[in-house]
């Protein structure tokens, strides 16, 4: 047995010599360090910096201080990764968040003209990916409870009828407190520390559909949540007996007529090119009066689809203006005219603005539309979806339509990868915004025709009996799709 304990003692040398962070004790004073670097980044490169404390009320360097106070002699390194996580998740951003080493090629690709603002390269993609799954394993398996909830009109309903304890929770039922704090007090006092941490801006409170999955960083087990005029005792191992699941959903790709005069795109991501613009080609009809694009739910992809896409369907040259902000940053300015030389910049003091006036011809197979679109967004509609948004904002022949976005969102650049000095961990930063929208839509966040989802029992009702997505709920259903019928 020796030679053999031998054999696994070197082997586990071997593999400490060749990933050396993961070996290593940081001290306090190197997670402090961390965290500052942090802060000091956010407030270097995060231009929405001041948009953000402006539109939720948060002061980012106050929530930094209760950050770097946490950071004791006894602060384990998957406490740190987890400091860390609430840093960015204080930014409310998407494209600003620790990542894994899958997404760094991207980052550090000769291809990307951004690539040498970081301090990155394929050589952290080890380190990326152990604290990446770091921060996944602090969590997985911790939360089994299965309550699932909807946060509407500034509170928290239980959505899917369920029994426990002989207690039987319906769907709709309004979830008022937990351990006997109400609801949004709770997830505001500990928003840093949330997951799946959004902005309301109707209500204008944070919120988390998933505000249990916060418990384990609370050091919290069992809790009691009130549910209609109902206390129940609960913990995070509970899994209660679900009364009816919710409907099968088919939120695929989709393209096809309605009422034979409106063209529908459902677009759960911005990709597939080839694939809509094939299917928009072949199902187009001189008939059609209206397009829609369906990008509720979607958070992102690649600008070059939906370009695309508007250029096979225009009938004469869409013109737009791309207006972001940036920190003032030679480095990045230069990178970024060496790419894009048509670009205008103006420096304003620590502030750089970046304009272009952009038209799309139609493409040489162009149907020649000459109807309006309607672009649907909802809350969760981010990135290059918000962009498409953007562009429609602007054009007297599109309309938004649906709810605001939870972020700050908006037609920007990609984000800059980053790594700490000490822990080495992988985090991704936005650096600019979309300023297009002006004193009017400071935030990108708006739709021209706000059409919210408010009515708690059709909610629960849509989820648990009908297919959102299908043509039969499209058609009778969906509030937005009644909306441009009727236009």
């Amino acid at each position: 047995m020796k030679p053999i304990s031998k054999y696994f003692h070197i082997a586990f040398l071997v593999c400490l010599v060749s990933n050396p962070i993961q070996s290593q004790m940081l001290s306090q004073k190197q997670m402090q360090d961390d965290l500052s670097f942090l802060q000091g980044h956010i407030h270097q490169y995060f231009f929405p910096l001041a948009l953000l404390e402006q539109r939720t009320g948060v002061n980012v360097d106050n929530e930094f201080k209760k950050l770097n106070d946490e950071i004791t002699p006894a602060t384990s390194i998957e406490d740190f990764v987890q400091i860390i996580r609430q840093g960015l998740n204080l930014l409310n951003d998407a494209h600003s968040q620790i990542i894994p080493g899958s997404s760094l090629a991207s980052y550090v690709s000769p291809d990307y003209y951004l690539s040498s603002i970081g301090n990155v390269s394929l050589a952290d993609t080890t380190n990326a990916d152990y604290y990446y799954r770091l921060l996944n394993k602090s969590m997985n398996g911790k939360v089994q409870i299965n309550i699932m909830t909807k946060f509407m009109n500034g509170e928290y309903y239980n959505i899917r009828p369920f029994r426990y304890n002989s207690i039987r929770v319906n769907g709709g039922e309004k979830i008022s407190s937990i351990d006997g704090l109400p609801m949004n007090q709770f997830v505001g006092d500990n928003s840093a520390k949330m997951y799946y941490l959004f902005w309301d801006p109707i209500s204008q409170k944070y919120y988390s559909r998933s505000f249990t999955m916060v418990l384990p960083l609370l050091n919290i087990e069992k809790f009691t949540l009130n549910i209609g005029d109902k206390e129940i005792a609960l913990s995070l191992d509970t899994t209660v007996e679900t009364l009816q699941e919710r409907h099968s959903q088919s939120n695929y790709r989709n393209v096809m007529l309605i009422d034979n005069n409106i063209l529908y795109l459902r677009m759960p991501a911005i990709s597939d090119r080839e694939w809509y613009i094939s299917e928009l080609l072949r199902i187009y009809t001189p008939d059609v009066e209206k397009i829609i694009f369906d990008i509720r739910g979607n958070s992102g992809g690649y600008d070059g689809v939906w370009i695309d896409l508007l250029r096979k369907i225009i009938d004469r040259p869409l013109e737009y203006k791309y207006h972001v902000g940036m920190n003032h940053n030679p480095a990045i300015e230069n990178s970024i005219l060496s790419s894009f030389s048509e670009l205008k910049m103006i420096r304003k003091g620590d502030k750089t603005e970046m304009y272009r006036q952009t038209v799309q011809l139609p493409d040489s197979n162009s149907v020649h539309f000459k109807g309006k679109m309607y672009v649907l967004q909802d809350e969760f509609t981010y990135s290059a979806a918000a962009a498409l948004a953007s562009i429609a904002w602007q054009n007297e022949n599109m309309e938004v339509v649906g709810a605001p976005s939870a972020m700050i969102s908006g037609y920007t650049l990609p984000a800059i990868a980053f790594k700490l000095p000490n822990s080495e961990i992988v985090f991704s930063l936005a650096f600019t915004a979309d300023l297009a929208g002006g004193e009017k839509n400071p935030y990108m966040d708006k739709v021209e025709v706000e059409i919210l989802e408010n009515n708690i029992d059709a909610y629960v009702d849509k989820i648990l009996n009908y297919d959102c997505y299908s043509e039969e709920y499209l058609l009778n259903k969906d509030k937005l799709i009644e909306y441009v019928r009727e236009r």
